[in-house]
């Protein structure tokens, strides 16, 4: 059986093992990236609302002259939605850029970096404690073994890595979604009343998506609530919805064993009151990647962020009903989008 030898062996080529392997490839590492998908053409279900602050993490990896590629766009104005009433939220802080867009740009910055990929391959046994790993080529069928001194799960809220070792998936909620036409720049969230979930309306320039993602999961609340805020803005649902798992932010794992560590949705990294994760997965790539390079706690240096979402799950419900009764409280009436074509 052919084996390659590696530094680093990172498992998932999205935005989290992408920031990573970019990050270790620049200190001269040898790093190989194995993604299920066809990396071309694999797409994550996400809205793609981003703050400030997730923007400013990728512009300190990458440098400043990669929003020129990336061209993220200023939401102004979101809207938060429950029965019925609605409140604005004017702000400087969101920004709306296409996952897509996103995650192939970091990924192309790891493949001009030197790093190496190879797409549609899945792990099918992993020795951690031996630091092997035994991949197959969904293409050709080839078995082959990966040494390595560190294993990266960034293998989405599914995580085979983190299955194969710890003989189970994390918990996790679901998420519906699709593309329907731009009808409106403002951005909307619109809670759920029977659980713990909500509803989102994303514009992303030429078009717009439309979801709703519900803990701990059910597709049929989620395709009703989805379904809702169309009726509600007076749009068409959507022809196409694609569903995902997405983490519940209360069962993280950063590392297992001697040499495996996950970062983004694969260590259960999200803000379980808005879904929020695109910040969290480039931090926690780039706390993983300074802590190999330089021998610090990765868990410790994580901290902070952990201790935040732990807080987050665990008030998740209280969350909710502060959001609804705010609303309540304050809101007005909503209304349905003008079009940006009679506007």
């Amino acid at each position: 059986m052919k084996r390659i030898r590696v530094d680093f062996l990172i498992v998932g080529a999205g935005l989290a093992g992408s920031v990573a392997g970019f990050l270790l490839k620049k200190a001269g590492a040898d790093v190989l990236a194995l993604e299920l998908l066809d990396a071309k053409t694999k797409e994550k279900l996400c809205g793609g609302i981003m703050n400030k602050r997730a923007l400013t993490q990728v512009a300190e990896v990458f440098g400043e002259g990669c929003m020129d590629t990336l061209r993220p766009m200023h939401i102004e104005k979101v809207w938060d939605r429950y029965a019925g009433l609605e409140i604005l939220i004017e702000s400087d802080v969101y920004y709306a850029l296409p996952r897509k867009r996103l995650d192939d740009y970091c990924l192309e910055r790891y493949l001009q970096s030197g790093g190496m990929l190879q797409d549609r391959t899945t792990v099918r046994e992993i020795d951690d404690s031996a630091g092997v790993a035994i991949c197959a080529d969904l293409r050709t069928g080839e078995t082959f073994e990966v040494e390595f001194g560190r294993i990266i799960g960034a293998d989405g809220a599914m995580s085979a890595v983190r299955r194969l070792l710890t003989g189970r998936n994390q918990r996790v909620g679901i998420t519906l979604e699709g593309v329907v036409p731009l009808m409106s720049r403002d951005g909307v969230f619109e809670y759920l009343s029977r659980e713990v979930g909500y509803s989102w309306y994303i514009p992303r320039g030429e078009d717009a998506v439309v979801g709703c993602g519900s803990y701990p999961g059910n597709a049929e609340i989620c395709r009703e609530g989805m379904n809702s805020l169309c009726r509600g803005l007076q749009i068409e649902e959507p022809r196409c919805v694609r569903g995902a798992a997405i983490p519940t932010g209360d069962d993280t794992l950063l590392e297992y064993g001697r040499q495996t560590c996950f970062v983004g949705d694969a260590a259960g990294l999200i803000a379980a009151s808005s879904g929020a994760g695109i910040e969290l997965a480039v931090t926690s790539a780039r706390l993983l990647s300074e802590s190999l390079l330089n021998g610090n706690s990765y868990t410790e240096a994580m901290k902070p962020k952990t201790d935040y979402i732990a807080r987050l799950a665990q008030d998740a419900k209280k969350s909710y009903f502060v959001y609804r009764f705010f609303i309540m409280r304050k809101g007005r009436p909503a209304k349905p989008f003008v079009s940006e074509k009679t506007r």
